[in-house]
């Protein structure tokens, strides 16, 4: 009787006959019947639950919202997100005496936040009701919708709560609920891991200093609360009287990321097709022995700060998560039910939930399922805690990441801050002790632990690495040349190029490379392709460039899908392109000797910023950097010695004026970078560019009165080459 007593208030309100889904009559009727056991009373205002559900699905009270949240933050209101929602609510429902209440209890006393609060008022609200049928074709889903609310907010929020979720605790708190179920989901205990690397761990040796951390990194992972991040300091380093920090920085990331090997059992990872593109692509390979049914999985790298100052020495501070897929069910936050399906992952093995529950009040406009993602639900909920908010300071100070003047601790303060909340665990893995707490949480102490395998050794021979190391051994191609100055240009496959120099014939070399993916002239199947090419015409460069020489080698670890494991937007992720090629530069032979550090300052992208959060996990600095790799042959040439690990202000080359591309190259750098080297050049010596791009090398050391020697692939690249260095030659810049 309820249940059609209920059903005909709702359809007096609508300006059309409208009939509620099978489905959710079902559902109502079942809940009638819990309700009317429990003992629990069913509200009759119709009326106002009527008009709160159809403001809150159609929005009519959001620009009011937004004058209100403005108003508060002109008069220096703080307001965290659970007030807001509670401001948003009173508006729906038009609470005016609710709203006099709210603003009592936090003692805001401002006449100007009762005058902003005019929550639009019933005759709107039905007009908007009747507008929906006259002019939106989906008024029957709008309808299904609002029904869905309304019938949700006639009953006590315990009573629905413990009918659709078949708990008797309704009146619990949402997080004290699923931690009640699932006590690992919601454990904060070692919720932040941070690995304070010194050179006192590599006193025997690189090898050894870096199994132990290493094995630091594993043990992390293995003992960290999922989706919660892995801080390492890695501070300049020196082994055996070489300087190996940007060699500890590739090997602590490719391992961090790599190190579990694992069967794959999950139709997203598309392991037969990745494995069939790669074969076909890469020369010589043999599918057994490459293992694509296994993926190589583990944190997801998120940012790399740069920690130092122009000339000076500077440390680096990588962070990443831990993202352990998780199939458990996860109750609806909104109506607790457990008729929810998951098909989707928003990132690599993080799964969303979509409710099916007919009746759940936060099902969208046109009355699909609420969707929703634990880390998300966490993430958000930690927001209402006051504690948690980071002071403006700070989040101003590390907006980029590449910090001038930051020292360790001001460093290792920020990551506590942003990577963790108040009443957290943090264990910090250091060859020294410090304080117990900071900030609210509380910090226990490892020491570096020796491991039990060679780690290093036996992930570097793992079948992850088999799949794109491999011998190209297609044979010279064909190809036009041009000169002009003393720049000798060819037009063609870089392999293809350098494999008709002679051996040791090129002084020095300096290359920004096409970037994975990253244009539409630079496209590969997978990173796995990619890097199979970077290999191989790389140990070509390493062939023709005479012993001491020096390479100059520009990368950017930019945000894309390395395309071996999910093929979809789930598999985005920050890119590891500067730890890949160093890897790949020191099994060709290369030394690293270290990384220019190419600071663009303020740039024109915002990857994120924070979208007006000031709490954890949400401050992804803004990237204003780039790699500029310093490798030799054998011990580098004494006249190279200024080039040395260093942070650099350099500006992008401006390329875009008014929309328009005014140089005819997408992605250029600039001549300083090429400076660099062409300074340290002799008369006679030739620097070599393999990808010329726009012609910067060439350019550059025509105007130095330097040989070079520069190849590209690209016919209208070429063509813009020899533009650009005839006209630069003919200016009467050269000498």
């Amino acid at each position: 009787m309820l249940t059609e007593i209920i059903t005909a208030a709702f359809q007096r309100f609508l300006p059309c006959a409208w009939e509620p889904r099978p489905e959710q009559i079902d559902t109502l009727k079942r809940l009638v019947k819990f309700a009317d056991s429990g003992g629990f009373c069913v509200c009759e205002q119709y009326e106002a639950v009527f008009a709160e559900a159809v403001n809150q699905k159609l929005g009519l009270n959001s620009g009011v919202y937004q004058e209100v949240l403005d108003e508060a933050f002109l008069e220096g209101i703080k307001l965290n997100y659970l007030l807001k929602m509670r401001i948003k609510r009173l508006l729906d429902r038009g609470d005016d005496a609710g709203y006099e209440r709210f603003l009592a209890a936090n003692r805001i006393s401002s006449d100007r936040m009762r005058a902003v609060f005019r929550p639009v008022g019933r005759a709107a609200t039905m007009r908007a009701v009747s507008e929906r049928c006259a002019a939106d074709p989906r008024y029957l889903d709008i309808y299904c919708s609002i029904f869905s609310r309304f019938c949700f907010n006639l009953f006590p929020e315990s009573c629905a709560y413990g009918f659709f979720s078949g708990d008797k605790s309704g009146d619990e708190d949402y997080f004290e609920f699923i931690g009640r179920r699932y006590p690992d989901m919601t454990a904060r205990d070692n919720a932040l891991y941070l690995l304070d690397i010194s050179q006192s761990l590599f006193e025997a040796g690189y090898e050894a200093g870096c199994g132990l951390a290493l094995n630091a990194v594993k043990e992390a992972y293995d003992g960290l609360n999922n989706h919660c991040d892995l801080a390492v300091y890695i501070p300049p380093i020196e082994a055996g009287g070489a300087d190996v920090q940007w060699r500890l920085f590739a090997d602590v990331v490719l391992f961090a990321e790599k190190h579990r090997r694992e069967k794959i059992d999950r139709p997203y990872f598309r392991w037969k097709k990745i494995g069939a593109q790669t074969a076909e692509y890469v020369r010589n390979l043999s599918a057994p022995r490459a293992e694509f049914e296994f993926a190589f999985q583990g944190f997801v790298f998120k940012d790399c700060f740069i920690l130092g100052d122009d000339e000076a020495p500077y440390s680096i501070l990588l962070i990443f998560e831990k993202n352990v897929r998780d199939e458990r069910i996860v109750n609806c936050p909104a109506c607790r039910s457990t008729a929810v399906q998951g098909n989707s992952y928003p990132i690599l093995n993080v799964r969303s939930w979509e409710c099916e529950n007919p009746l759940c009040p936060d099902r969208s406009k046109y009355n699909r399922g609420k969707r929703y993602a634990f880390m998300s639900l966490f993430r958000q909920k930690e927001m209402l805690n006051d504690e948690n908010v980071i002071p403006g300071g700070s989040i101003s100070r590390w907006r980029l990441d590449c910090r001038r003047g930051a020292s360790k601790q001001e460093a290792l303060d920020m990551v506590v801050r942003h990577y963790s909340c108040v009443g957290d665990g943090v264990v910090v893995v250091s060859a020294v002790e410090g304080e117990r707490s900071r900030f609210g949480r509380t910090l226990r102490y490892k020491a570096f632990c020796a491991p039990r395998t060679e780690l290093l050794a036996d992930f570097k021979a793992s079948a992850y690495f088999y799949r794109f190391l491999q011998r190209d051994d297609r044979p010279p191609g064909r190809f036009d040349q041009w000169t002009s100055g003393k720049a000798a240009v060819y037009c063609g496959d870089a392999l293809e190029v350098l494999r008709t120099l002679p051996s040791a014939c090129i002084s020095c070399a300096v290359t920004s490379p096409p970037y994975y993916n990253a244009k539409s002239y630079s496209q590969w199947p997978n990173i796995y392709c990619y890097l199979y090419d970077m290999y191989n015409i790389n140990s070509e460069v390493f062939r023709v460039l005479r012993d001491g020489a020096v390479y100059l080698y520009n990368i950017f670890d930019y945000f894309d899908n390395e395309n071996n494991i999910a093929l979809s937007a789930m598999g985005n992720k920050r890119m590891i392109l500067g730890a890949y090629m160093i890897d790949l530069f020191e099994r060709i032979g290369f030394q690293v000797c270290g990384n220019i550090i190419w600071d663009k300052g303020e740039i024109q992208g915002n990857r994120s910023f924070n979208q007006g959060n000031l709490t954890p996990y949400y401050q992804a600095p803004l990237n204003c950097w780039e790699h500029i790799l310093i490798l030799s042959k054998g011990a580098p040439d004494v006249k190279f010695k200024p080039l040395r690990s260093a942070v650099k202000s350099i500006k992008p080359v401006i390329k875009m004026v008014r929309g328009k591309n005014v140089l005819g190259h997408d992605a250029p750098y600039p001549h300083e970078i090429p400076d660099l080297v062409i300074g340290c050049m002799e008369e006679g010596d030739v620097v070599l560019d393999p990808f010329l791009g726009s012609g910067t090398t060439c350019i550059a050391a025509n105007r130095a009165g330097r040989h070079s020697l520069g190849i590209e692939k690209n016919e209208a690249y070429f063509d813009l080459c020899r533009r650009l260095i005839s006209a630069d030659l003919n200016s009467g810049v050269s000498p």
